[in-house]
């Protein structure tokens, strides 16, 4: 059985809220910079409901740090929820999903790569279009990227390389999308309660689970472009353990498609 695509553009414009979600995790050396960008932006953004800080059980001080500055700023909109344990990022943002109250769900990535501009092209499109699901690709044509002189190698040598393995998760997933795994996406409140209830792979392909069980479920899916701030380059032993578990999970995606999960009531 598919999940019914929810419009929000059925309501007036103005009264549909948002919900963003921030996962965070060892954030400590840049959570202050990212708080105070935060407080900015939900100053000029009445239509932001509420944005949460999941802290994905940090061994370092980002809650106490978070905590702290909340302490300072009360009553602007900001929560955390701190997590006993590290249970991976897309867990984490589906326990989050469960506590906001937004007509609109959204996350992205607590080091704030993307432009809040771009957060605000999710929601318009999320808005004004029949869009059930909303999310950036870094390999829209119109994407602009931000990238220090000394991360050069990264087009190259990282860019390359993760064209290759995009392509790889479209074989297996039927997907058709150029970018599965930027870090800025958007969803209806029901599209929200599909997609993350789905949901198995806590790791770093949750997002293909997502959108394979949206394209499933029939939802509809639009992309933007992004303004992306590439500001450190993965390392090679990060980004060899990235591609095993990413190839990993693509498996039990693969198996959960061909079982019917995504579709079983």
């Amino acid at each position: 059985m598919t999940g019914a695509p929810h419009n929000p553009s059925n309501s007036a414009g103005s009264d549909i809220s948002v919900s963003l979600i921030i996962p965070a995790f060892q954030a400590e050396s840049f959570i202050l910079q990212s708080l105070e960008r935060l407080l900015a932006y939900i100053q000029s953004a009445p239509h932001i409901l509420e944005i949460l800080i999941v802290d994905d059980g940090s061994t370092d001080a980002t809650s106490e740090r978070i905590s702290g500055y909340l302490a300072k700023h009360p009553g602007k909109r900001i929560k955390l929820i701190t997590l006993d344990q590290n249970v991976g990022k897309g867990e984490a943002i589906r326990q989050g999903v469960q506590l906001v109250q937004g007509d609109l769900i959204l996350f992205t990535d607590c080091d704030l790569p993307y432009a809040f501009s771009d957060l605000n092209a999710l929601i318009e499109t999320l808005k004004h279009t029949r869009a059930d699901v909303v999310i950036g690709s870094r390999m829209h044509p119109d994407s602009v990227y931000h990238i220090r002189s000394t991360n050069l190698s990264y087009i190259y040598v990282r860019h390359t390389s993760g064209r290759l393995f995009n392509a790889f998760i479209n074989l297996f997933t039927r997907l058709s999308m150029a970018d599965t795994q930027a870090g800025l996406k958007g969803f209806t409140k029901s599209a929200a309660r599909i997609c993350f209830g789905k949901m198995t792979v806590s790791g770093f392909a949750f997002d293909i689970d997502l959108l394979v069980c949206a394209r499933l479920n029939k939802l509809a899916i639009e992309t933007v472009p992004l303004n992306f701030n590439y500001d450190s380059e993965m390392s090679t032993v990060s980004f060899l353990k990235h591609a095993f578990l990413m190839t990993m999970s693509i498996s039990h995606i693969a198996v959960k498609k061909l079982t019917g999960h995504y579709t079983r009531s």
